[in-house]
């Protein structure tokens, strides 16, 4: 243990600076105070260790994000009151107000002084002076934000002033309710009450269910054929009937967890009985719709209510490449066609939203190699790790045999195995598909040794204490933190284990008191 005032510790150093990076394993009383002031609290206490100011006044409280590991409280660092970017100190509290964790990229003040010296005059641009919206601007505004076409009838119930959590911020704000009869919904709108932009809209109307036909995960593994193709005749039975839940009533494929509305020329069924085969566009709708709609529900039977838990847009068929991929910054998915279409394959699917599911945990995820294969090892374990226990015993280890027929000679085919021997660091080729294997190994054994539930949700939760420059060795850590909160670290010897054997926990030389195995100790 490290003291530091007053706290007993583990310490990680920072990668860039000689302050620590990340503070855990701490020794500390519970509390009933609000999470917000356990935190100030804390960083006071760290704040000559981290070296800035002890009053926090270069400190901006962002939010506290609530997870199912307890409270992260943020605030992100201020320069001459502007943001300095990517610079944030997070927090972790538990459910008793006990401080366990605190991640720490906060540019120490002596960094800061140099860089002043630096600094480089720079054009500024005046801001127009802003002024509030009159009545008439907010429901010709909060009209315009429903969407509503040109041939509606709109009807605008509510006009009122208040202030909204804005991306946890409260901002000034007109709420306007608005409804519309094309499409038929009921809009409770939040403008921003001094230049009208729109802080979010949420229809009110109750949802619906429709029907819907899918591949459950694909026809190579619902057939048990490996011999299939993309242009072989793809039999009856390879379909299974599904309800929709939750769709919106507006005959498009629009519910509280995905849209299809960044598809052009989408389909429209106002019966909302979308049964079609994959000779038809329209199938890769239904598919996207149906498996991120259930493995977000699943995510929220996790335990999980706050991650992603909001509709994503997805374009079935965006690029003509054997590709696809998540955009941060539309936070939308779009899907490829080369060879098999990969929207006709749910595991495909299930590996985009897993990039999804990272970004909203950590915005801005992947800045170190090393995340950007975490990334996609996260991706191929969201996906074989929900599909597991229907698929074939062979093709459990891996993921995309319904969309590797078009490229791999292996039987089954596959797109990457999770069962690999690949260790740290022996075995980077520094490609983060290829050193995702590494990290995808490593979960796919913890699921063997621990099943899947408390598998899936460590490793969702252990996103919660991660930051966008995360390496291997911070995320293995991360997860016995996650145990160490969960399950009161009932299963931190497997997890190191696993660790350990990879490669990612070299060097272990000093031993953690309750278990008796190693562990290494910074600062």
């Amino acid at each position: 243990m490290v003291k530091i005032k007053g706290l007993k510790a583990k310490v990680e150093k920072h990668r860039k600076y000689n302050v620590p990076g990340r503070i855990y394993d701490i020794e500390s009383q519970s509390s009933k105070e609000d999470p917000k002031n356990i935190a100030e609290s804390a960083l006071k206490n760290v704040a000559p260790h981290f070296k800035i100011k002890p009053d926090l006044s270069e400190l901006k409280f962002d939010k506290v994000k609530k997870s199912i590991l307890g409270s992260h409280v943020l605030y992100q660092q201020q320069h001459k009151g502007k943001p300095i970017s990517g610079a944030w100190v997070r927090v972790d509290i538990d459910k008793e107000g006990r401080v366990y964790n605190i991640h720490n990229d906060l540019v120490p003040d002596t960094i800061i002084e140099k860089s002043k010296k630096k600094e480089e005059r720079t054009k500024q641009i005046a801001a127009a002076a802003a002024k509030e919206l009159s009545s008439d601007e907010v429901k010709s505004k909060a009209i315009e934000a429903s969407g509503a076409a040109s041939d509606s009838t709109n009807e605008v119930f509510d006009n009122e002033l208040v202030y909204y959590p804005h991306n946890g911020v409260p901002t000034l704000a007109w709420k306007v309710i608005v409804k519309t009869s094309k499409p038929l919904a009921e809009w409770r709108i939040y403008l921003d009450a001094l230049n009208g932009s729109v802080l979010d809209k949420i229809n009110q109307l109750k949802y619906k269910e429709g029907k819907g036909k899918i591949f459950d995960p694909n026809p190579v593994v619902s057939l048990n054929n490996t011999r299939l193709e993309d242009d072989s005749q793809i039999p009856g039975a390879a379909y299974s009937d599904v309800v929709l839940l939750d769709l919106q009533d507006t005959g498009t494929l629009d519910g509280p967890f995905v849209s299809t509305r960044a598809t052009p020329n989408r389909v429209k069924r106002t019966s909302l009985e979308f049964l079609f085969s994959r000779e038809d566009r329209a199938f890769k709708e239904v598919m996207v719709y149906f498996h991120i709609d259930r493995i977000q529900r699943h995510i929220q039977e996790l335990g999980f209510d706050n991650v992603l838990n909001h509709a994503i847009e997805v374009n079935i068929d965006g690029i003509t490449d054997d590709n696809s991929f998540y955009s941060p910054a539309t936070k939308s998915l779009t899907f490829g066609t080369g060879g098999v279409d990969d929207a006709e394959d749910a595991e495909i699917i299930l590996h985009e939203y897993g990039h999804a599911i990272q970004d909203d945990q950590v915005p801005g995820w992947g800045q170190h190699e090393e995340g950007k294969a975490m990334g996609e090892g996260f991706g191929d374990y969201n996906a074989a790790s929900f599909f597991a226990e229907t698929k074939p015993l062979q093709m459990r280890p891996t993921v995309g045999n319904w969309d590797a027929t078009s490229y791999s000679g292996a039987e089954p085919p596959f797109l990457r195995r999770l069962d690999s021997n690949k260790k740290y660091p022996k075995d980077l080729t520094h490609e983060e598909h290829d050193d995702g294997e590494i990290w995808s190994a490593c979960l796919w054994e913890i699921r063997g040794a621990l099943g899947r539930k408390i598998t899936d949700t460590l490793v969702i939760a252990h996103h919660f204490l991660l930051s966008r420059t995360a390496t291997f060795e911070n995320a293995a850590n991360a997860l016995i933190t996650a145990d160490n909160n969960l399950n009161q670290g009932r299963n931190e010897e497997v997890i190191r284990d696993v660790f350990v054997r990879r490669g990612i926990f070299p060097n272990q030389k000093r031993k953690n008191k309750r278990t008796g195995l190693p562990f290494d100790q910074l600062g």
